[in-house]
């Protein structure tokens, strides 16, 4: 865990989760610039904290599994893979300047930068994961309802 890099992105949290907001709106997310502005904004800033826990635990673990959780709500909502993924990246390219602008030597920075990437990272392939596991679902669903309806009614009758 790097204690400074976590006490500078936490102090900026409030900050952050009003420009991952910002940054959505400004992108084709239907489902983000239709919602709420409360609930948009509770949303950018859990997606925030869910990352400042992780690095605050020095690895991707808790930002994965927050990703999963949201999951099931956004796929529920109709929302894309897509417009889910653009909040991730938006929450990367708003960090990336604020690490570089903290400075250190090299390898501090590059170090740095390597965590919130790799973070960052595992959250969309968690969230790919996820999008595929409920497109698999669903995809077996409508597989087995198309059978039931195709021989429906074709059942012999009894004969009297």
């Amino acid at each position: 865990m790097d204690a400074d890099l976590v006490t500078l992105l936490a102090a900026r949290a409030g900050t952050l989760g009003g420009a991952v907001e910002a940054a959505l709106l400004a992108q084709d997310v239907p489902h983000y610039r239709d919602a709420a502005r409360p609930v948009l904004r509770d949303r950018c800033d859990r997606l925030v904290a869910a990352f400042v826990d992780s690095a605050r635990q020095g690895g991707p673990a808790s930002f994965e599994r927050y990703v999963r959780s949201i999951v099931d709500e956004r796929v529920a909502e109709g929302f894309a893979l897509r417009e889910v993924q653009h909040a991730l990246s938006a929450l990367e390219s708003l960090l990336w300047p604020i690490v570089v602008d903290a400075g250190g030597d090299t390898g501090t920075v590059v170090r740095r930068l390597a965590l919130v990437t790799g973070i960052v990272g595992r959250g969309k392939d968690e969230l790919a994961r996820a999008f595929l596991d409920h497109k698999e679902k669903a995809e077996a669903r409508l597989a087995s309802l198309s059978q039931k309806l195709l021989f429906k009614g074709t059942e012999p009758t009894p004969e009297a």
